[in-house]
């Protein structure tokens, strides 16, 4: 743990001179420049008093910086999981997340919409034209999380939070890469979503916390599709990841994932390597928490003393949060 200290002191330290060398951007007139993950810029008047939410990665990160309450609206879906809408008690459905109701948003005065790059709301155009700024920071990947976390800090004024969450991942990230650096030995590992044979590839955010932590996914093409269990089958991956949703029953969704049609042939079934984890820990500021758990499947004596738990425990206790800390993986890492 005091290794893991020294780090985030250096990340920090990192992070101001960063801020001060002016990555930070500002405009001409005090504006504020916002990167969004595809590389685009949004140019602000104001930090956001009025946010709406399309994307609930970025909301998560609003709540760490204690900035929830600016949420005026959110999308169905956010709405619909138990755990993120009590992060948004003042804020009113907007509509999906992939076409909101503009009428409404400009009814709510909103200044300021957070969407997804990678999925861009149809109506995008309407409300750009109806003069609400849109932007688009994913907040889904650890390769950008912290400059992600940096963004949505700039948008609601609070930099400074922002860079110490932004610290405290990066700690977590660097000590899980640290460690798995000289071992050669390795397991390959299958993700699968929520949704049945639908694979996580290399440059999803799964992949990419799957390779953090010293696995080989089996699928080394891009983004996620869907495949075939004859596939998962031959591949016999030495690890298999599902994604659930919620812990209400996981020994029925353990059960069904490990008795499909040939599966007992799978290295993972026959070893007991197989686990569910819950979704939401997987995208946005919490991944480094995954990244933990699948660092543990993959190396369990190299990661004896660190903890998925422990984890988001030090979120509570940093910034004030109140994630739940029971229920993240099955069987229990």
């Amino acid at each position: 743990m005091k290794k893991l200290l020294i780090m985030s002191g250096i990340v920090l330290t990192m992070l101001c001179i960063i801020f001060a060398a002016g990555c930070i951007t500002n405009g001409s007139s005090g504006s504020i420049v916002i990167t969004n993950s595809d590389g685009t810029n949004v140019t602000l008047d104001k930090t956001a008093e009025r946010i709406v939410l399309l994307n609930s990665n970025a909301g998560e990160i609003l709540y760490l910086l204690g900035d929830a309450g600016k949420v005026v609206g959110i999308s169905q879906s956010i709405a619909n999981n138990a755990e993120q809408v009590k992060m948004y008690p003042n804020a009113k459905i907007v509509g999906t997340w992939n076409e909101p109701d503009v009428e409404y948003l400009i009814s709510l005065d909103v200044d300021l919409v957070i969407g997804y790059a990678t999925s861009k709301p149809k109506n995008a155009e309407v409300m750009a034209s109806a003069g609400i700024p849109i932007v688009y920071v994913d907040c889904t990947k650890p390769q950008t999380m912290v400059q992600d976390i940096i963004e949505i800090g700039k948008i609601s004024g609070n930099v400074e939070k922002a860079s110490k969450i932004a610290a405290y991942y990066d700690e977590v990230i660097t000590e899980i890469e640290s460690r798995v650096a000289p071992i050669s030995m390795t397991r390959s590992v299958y993700a699968e979503s929520y949704t049945a044979y639908w694979g996580q590839g290399a440059d999803t955010g799964m992949g990419q916390l799957i390779s953090i932590a010293g696995g080989q996914n089996i699928m080394t093409d891009a983004g996620s599709r869907k495949i075939s269990d004859e596939w998962v089958v031959s591949s016999s991956p030495g690890i298999i990841v599902k994604l659930v949703n919620n812990m209400n029953d996981p020994q029925a969704a353990y059960g069904e994932l490990v008795s499909r049609v040939g599966f007992d042939t799978i290295s993972a079934v026959e070893n007991d390597k197989v686990w569910l984890l819950r979704n939401d820990l997987t995208y946005g500021p919490r991944s480094c928490a995954a990244a933990v758990a699948l660092a543990k499947m993959i190396h369990p004596a190299l990661f004896a003393d660190m903890s998925v738990e422990g984890v988001l425990t030090e979120f509570n206790t940093r910034f004030g949060t109140n994630f739940d800390v029971t229920g993240l993986t099955y069987p229990a890492l």
